[in-house]
């Protein structure tokens, strides 16, 4: 599948800065509460100097991704790692337990499972900079605009919005509106924009996956809800593999293992740390690998 043509100049200055350097990429895909291991992906490419030119994002990726463009450096990897610890100690409580069951609250006549408030005050309390102009990497992010079912790229602005249009999960938050639209969370239509990056001229991307790349997804479903989230991830899923199609063809994709893989709640942070720690073990030793292999 070729990747979506561009419909603005919206993304001209990350393409811009590709073309002015070295053309790295780093891709953050979507993930929710795992986007931990993301952490411990960053510090083995830090660990290494790996620098991107650009940076792009999708949900959790998105926070991920626009918090390490803040400061992109080992100072900002701590205290990005300092976002998750505080996360997985619930401070703040994203997804708070509630006393009825995920089926019941799912018929109940409100917008979301959850308060978006908490997330947002959350980020506006540790974010650095509160613009996409006021970072140090050229940054954008994905959400899904449901008035035309397509993606929409922000990377100018205020940075907050966007980071919640483009983390808004189906049912968890309600959409976000900007501007008289409604945004809901990219890997709608965006799992892991790796296309996006190479159009905008990216020779070498890494990609910071959230999941299963090879393999089938253990499937478990305790309660009904279970069984719709693994159907949209399963749907997020297919739509990187034809997203990668042909892309080794016009640039070279690293993907960073994200270790093992714990088959917890949606809703539960608490296992952050340790998803960091494999995290860092596996990519770490893939990266080492690759240096052994382009020395041979």
């Amino acid at each position: 599948m070729k990747p979506a043509p561009l419909k603005s100049t919206a993304l001209q200055r990350l393409r811009d800065a590709l073309h002015r350097r070295n053309q790295t990429a780093f891709v953050f895909s979507g993930g929710g509460n795992l986007g931990a291991v993301q952490i411990g992906m960053l510090r083995a490419l830090v660990e290494r100097g790996i620098e991107p030119d650009v940076i792009v994002g999708c949900s959790v990726g998105a926070i991920n991704g626009a918090a390490f463009a803040a400061d992109p450096s080992f100072r900002g990897l701590i205290h990005l790692d300092g976002i998750w610890g505080r996360l997985a100690d619930g401070r703040p409580d994203l997804m708070p337990d509630s006393r009825l069951p995920i089926a019941v609250q799912m018929a109940l006549r409100k917008r979301s499972l959850h308060d978006p408030r908490v997330l947002e005050a959350f980020l506006e309390s540790e974010l650095p900079v509160d613009s996409f102009e006021a970072l140090k990497v050229p940054f954008a992010c994905v959400a899904t605009k449901l008035s035309t079912a397509d993606e929409h790229w922000f990377d100018s602005g205020p940075l907050v919005p966007a980071l919640m249009a483009s983390a808004a999960l189906p049912a968890v938050y309600p959409p976000v509106e900007i501007d008289g639209e409604l945004y809901m969370d990219g890997g709608v239509v965006r799992e892991a924009p790796v296309d996006q990056a190479a159009e905008m001229g990216a020779k070498r991307i890494y990609l910071l996956h959230v999941g299963y790349l090879n393999e089938v997804r253990r499937f478990r479903a305790d309660r009904p809800f279970d069984g719709a989230l693994h159907a949209y991830w399963v749907a997020r899923l297919r739509r990187f593999e034809d997203d990668c199609d042909d892309l080794t063809r016009r640039c070279e994709l690293i993907r960073l293992p994200s270790g093992p893989l714990p088959n917890i709640r949606f809703d539960d942070f608490s296992q952050g740390r340790r998803l960091a720690a494999q995290a860092h073990l596996a990519s770490s030793a893939h990266l080492a690998d690759l240096e052994l292999r382009s020395r041979a």
